[in-house]
């Protein structure tokens, strides 16, 4: 399923062109926020072919850069600036242009490994939801994905509270056997595939995996 983030703090310009992607059926889900902080949540979280971020302040792209993860990234400016992996659009956009831009962009994003990261010997695509290894393929629920597509970006164990507020959006002090739950079936999806999750001493979970499947 293709998925498309507008950003935009203007309602009425991030409506209109979330309608046009709808109504030419661009994409089959877009979401639209006018608030950066919850786009950067939405990215942590979700799968999408493509982002598109209204005027986006100098620490924003800085903020964008980091958490993008290969995703295609179109800003829509009034002052254009040089920036590496960003396709740049002047307003005002000529909306034909800019939308076969992001046809492409997204459709060749779906295709490549960009989509896609080495967890030992299988590769994790987010946006599909898949972890696969020559001819075999595991099917993962959305928040199973964004367990695995979180951790994977973690250098240091993450605690329960964190994942359950990262994943969930649960404030401190919620009960963490959703999280639980959720982490006892994805270890049972992951039971032959090397990928497992270490838990030490309160320290939280964090992301392993050998070079082979078992």
């Amino acid at each position: 399923m293709r998925q498309i983030l507008i950003y935009s703090p203007r309602e009425k310009p991030r409506q209109a062109l979330a309608g046009e992607i709808r109504v030419l059926e661009i994409a089959q889900e877009v979401v639209e926020t006018a608030s950066f902080d919850e786009a950067v949540n939405f990215i942590k979280n979700e799968a999408f072919s493509a982002l598109i971020i209204d005027d986006p302040t100098p620490e924003q792209h800085q903020l964008l850069s980091a958490v993008k993860n290969g995703i295609p990234v179109f800003y829509l400016t009034a002052q254009p600036f040089q920036a590496e992996e960003i396709q740049m659009f002047q307003k005002p956009v000529r909306l034909s242009v800019f939308l076969t831009a992001l046809i492409a962009a997204a459709a060749q994003f779906e295709q490549s490994d960009g989509a896609s990261v080495t967890l030992g010997c299988w590769k994790f695509n987010f946006a599909g939801k898949t972890l696969s290894y020559k001819n075999a393929e595991i099917k993962l629920t959305e928040k199973e994905a964004a367990i695995l597509n979180y951790l994977y970006g973690c250098d240091k164990p993450v605690d329960k509270e964190t994942l359950l507020r990262e994943i969930w959006g649960y404030g401190d002090g919620v009960s963490t056997h959703t999280l639980e739950t959720h982490i006892y079936r994805l270890r049972q999806k992951l039971e032959t595939t090397g990928i497992t999750f270490l838990t030490g001493s309160g320290e939280g979970y964090r992301l392993v995996y050998a070079d082979t499947a078992i």
